[in-house]
This record gives C-alpha cells, structure tokens and sequence, in this order.
C-alpha cells in the first residue's frame, strides 16, 4: 500500500478523484440546502444534485414550490368548504320558505274550497252562451281579442272595431269569435266587424 502512494503517476489522479468528488459534494450539498425552501426532500435533492450536478439545481428552481402549491390548494379547500355551508344555509332559508309558502296557500284553498296544487292552468275561454230563442232578433257577434298574454272579451263587434279604430288596438292583435278555427289578426277580419251583426 505504501508503494501505492510513492507512484508519481497515483498521487496527481487521486487529486483530480478528490477535487471531482468535491465539486459533485458541493452541488448535492447545494441541492439539499435549497429542497427544504421548496417543499422538498433535502436527502434525495442532495443525492440528485450529486449525480446531475448544475441540472440539479435547474431542476430544484424550476419546480414548482410545494409550499406555495399547498398553500393554495388549502385555500382552495377552505374556500370551497364555506361556500358549500353557504349554500347549504340558502337551502335552508330557501325550504323554510317555500314551505311557509305551502301552508298559506294550503290555507287559503282550504278556506275558498279550491285546489291551487293542480299543475293544470284554468281555462281563460267562457262557455258558450245558450241558443236564442224562436224569432229573437239576431244580438250583436261578440269577439274575444288578445292584449299581451291576457284574453279580453267577449266585446261587442263594435266596441272592436271602434277600439281598433282609435288605435287601441292594433293590426297585429289577435281576435277570435266563436264558428272561427284559430285566432287571427285583426286586419285580416275586419270587414267581418262591419255594423257589429253577424
């Protein structure tokens, strides 16, 4: 062994093992003193420093910070849990409403003896009236008429066609009278208004 060390050739090689060891030392050791700021493991960025040299340290600065990542991620976590007890509140608020809601109507059927808990709307057309009697005079058409969503009517003929005259209603108003299929603009009956007879 001692001979080992007297060869002139040994000693310069072993110099350069040492100073090569020491350089991959010094970046795993800067790899293992920058993990713990970043969120990771100061053992295993010293041994990837130690075999990567400068990439190494690349790579720890590169990375996303796990700190940061987790700080975030429980914010997150956080904000998500206290808007789900807020919604879960409105839910609440929002049933306690409706049922109090439920009980007044449900009183309020009970008191005018009507059913408002059918889905089904109530008709808005009238029945029609019972036949004239034997030589009575012919009454004066009525007509139904459309404002907005509402129906109107019946109204006579000419309370129509004086409405539609003074421009309370327009051409494009939907009429309707019984012996019609469908209902119809006005202007496309308005010679059937006439004197107000059928």
């Amino acid at each position: 062994m001692i001979a080992l060390f007297q060869d002139d050739e040994l000693l310069p090689a072993l110099g350069m093992l040492a100073l090569i060891a020491a350089i991959y030392a010094v970046f795993g050791i800067v790899c293992a003193v920058m993990a713990p700021g970043r969120g990771r493991s100061a053992v295993g960025w010293f041994f990837i420093g130690v075999f990567t040299q400068c990439i190494g340290i690349i790579l720890i600065l590169l990375l996303p910070n796990l700190k940061v990542e987790e700080e975030k991620q429980r914010r997150r976590d956080e904000e998500t849990r206290r808007l789900r007890e807020q919604l879960k509140k409105e839910r609440q608020v929002a049933d306690e409403r409706h049922d109090v809601h439920r009980t007044r109507l449900g009183v309020h059927d009970r008191a005018l003896g009507v059913d408002t808990s059918s889905a089904e709307a109530p008709r808005l057309t009238s029945s029609p009236p019972p036949p004239l009697p034997p030589g009575a005079a012919a009454p004066e058409t009525m007509w139904f008429f459309a404002q907005g969503r509402e129906q109107v009517g019946p109204v006579p003929a000419s309370r129509l066609r004086q409405l539609f005259t003074d421009g309370q209603v327009d051409g494009q108003t939907l009429v309707w009278r019984e012996g019609m299929a469908n209902w119809t603009p006005i202007t496309d009956v308005v010679d059937l208004l006439g004197d107000g007879r059928a």
